[in-house]
């Protein structure tokens, strides 16, 4: 195992994973509330980051993570980062 710096709260830990264990935690909750946001409020294209985060009270850094998970694979969002840090323009439906 490496040492690596949770991307999500900026501890260091030692694990396979890009989020320590507290936060691994966090993150399926949000990844819960983006799927039960994505399955009643959302359409394609016509939210925002903002929206979203307003909507489920997870950040905006932790939206441009979370969405590049590949259980969003097919969601749209016109301004998501991605990792590249340049705008993802790829017009896609949302498959969750």
């Amino acid at each position: 195992m490496e040492i690596k710096k949770c991307v999500r709260c900026g501890q260091f830990f030692e694990t396979v994973n890009d989020v320590c264990n507290n936060c691994l935690a966090k993150d399926n909750k949000d990844i819960g509330k983006l799927k039960d946001y994505f399955s009643y409020g959302y359409v394609a294209g016509k939210v925002s980051l903002g929206d979203i985060s307003s909507n489920t009270g997870i950040t905006i850094k932790n939206l441009n993570r979370l969405i590049e998970n590949s259980e969003f694979e097919g969601v749209y969002v016109p301004e998501t980062l991605s990792q590249n840090n340049n705008i993802d323009n790829k017009k896609v439906v949302a498959k969750v």
